[in-house]
């Protein structure tokens, strides 16, 4: 009876540890995301002026700040791309981030139609390809179907 409760045990303590670590390391990978946002958004500004400093000092200083440390930053025009790391050793984790300005000519589309404020087509013609029925209160912007109550 020993030896069967010591094996129950056992089996806990490692399923608790294990749970535990899992836990742990996806609190670092959280951590180590939100770091490398930070140190990626942080150098995109300084890169067009907004703060003081060179970009990669910038994020640098950012991601010291997040507990982390900067492993690479790279710029390209006002765009940042960085990577940094939570942790040391074998429980290090790493993340990386892009930040910058947002391309002048998006290629946003549903179903292969282009929509948006440059979308080439009318706004009748995009609401008349809704499928099925849609609402007296619709605007012209959504397909939303009638709900029954």
């Amino acid at each position: 009876m020993t030896v069967l409760v010591v094996a129950v045990l056992g089996v806990g303590v490692l399923v608790a540890s294990s749970a535990l670590a899992a836990a742990g390391h996806r609190t670092q990978a959280v951590r180590a995301g939100d770091a490398a946002d930070a140190a990626a958004t942080s150098a995109a500004a300084a890169s067009v002026g907004l703060l003081t400093g060179s970009p990669c000092d910038v994020a640098e200083r950012v991601a010291r700040a997040n507990g982390s440390a900067l492993v690479a930053c790279d710029l390209a025009a006002a765009t940042a791309r960085v990577r940094v790391v939570v942790g040391s050793g074998p429980f290090a984790v790493g993340a990386s981030a892009v930040a910058g300005p947002a391309d002048d000519h998006p290629d946003h589309g549903v179903y292969g139609v282009p929509v948006g404020h440059r979308s080439p087509m009318s706004r009748a013609t995009r609401t008349r390809s809704c499928p099925g029925p849609t609402s007296t209160t619709d605007q012209g912007d959504t397909c939303q179907a009638r709900r029954s109550s």
